[in-house]
């Protein structure tokens, strides 16, 4: 066999070659569990022990980069969509208004829709750690995906939400607290089709009071590694 034409059969097989869809892990959170930093923190575990998939990439925290992606897709500003991360909810009236002021107006369903696609389509690339957008009910059909979930004591999540911006007023800050939870629960039940996500959605339910970050690292790449993930 001449070099030309195995250095064609080879190109042939490597394009004809479908990667499985993943790793994936998906992190949920109460309001006041540091997702964003587990999942920094898996990620440079990960990444500096080259695990995963190989031929995906670096792995990636995957958060701003769904509105980013989604807006993108839509060919709207990502400021038309953010709303739908705010927790803000559209009414009748409203689509109708921005029918009307939107020269490419796209309707609530729409944006829901596409946001959907971008999150599974991350996960189904692989090396992702997708933070929080309702990620572990859109990806849960890839096989190769692990879901988390954070929770705490509110009287825990409390005293760090005060710390961490400097709040004196203990019982404003526990009702923002769950006046939050309440709204990402509902956001996560209609990302997931109306169906109510409870914690048999989830893998892993971590108490972040009681475990280190570190410690959930590990946790989470011996469990991988069991499941032969990575």
């Amino acid at each position: 066999m001449n070099i030309l034409q195995h250095y064609l059969e080879q190109r042939y097989k490597e394009q004809q070659e479908v990667l499985e869809p993943g790793p994936v892990i998906t992190i949920s959170r109460e309001y006041g569990c540091s997702g964003k930093y587990l999942a920094d923190k898996l990620a440079y575990r990960l990444q500096q022990e080259g695990r995963g998939d190989t031929k995906k990439g670096k792995w990636q925290v995957i958060s701003k980069e769904v509105l980013e992606h989604s807006a993108k897709a839509l060919e709207l500003d990502p400021s038309q969509i953010e709303y739908v991360f705010k927790y803000e909810k559209k009414s009748a009236i409203d689509e109708i208004l921005r029918a009307l002021s939107f020269k490419y107006y796209k309707s609530d369903r729409k944006i829901k829709n596409t946001i959907k696609k971008v999150i599974y389509n991350f996960g189904e690339s692989g090396n992702a750690i997708i933070l929080g957008r309702g990620g572990s009910a859109i990806t849960r059909d890839i096989d190769k995906s692990v879901h988390i979930r954070l929770i705490a004591p509110i009287n825990w999540r409390t005293e760090v939400i005060k710390k961490r911006f400097r709040l004196t007023n203990t019982k404003k800050t526990k009702d923002y607290i769950l006046d939050i939870d309440k709204k990402r629960s509902e956001l996560r039940n209609e990302m997931a089709g109306g169906v109510t996500v409870d914690d048999t959605h989830y893998d892993l339910i971590f108490n972040a009071a009681n475990f280190s970050y570190n410690q959930m690292v590990q946790i989470v790449i011996d469990i991988m590694e069991m499941r032969k993930l990575i």
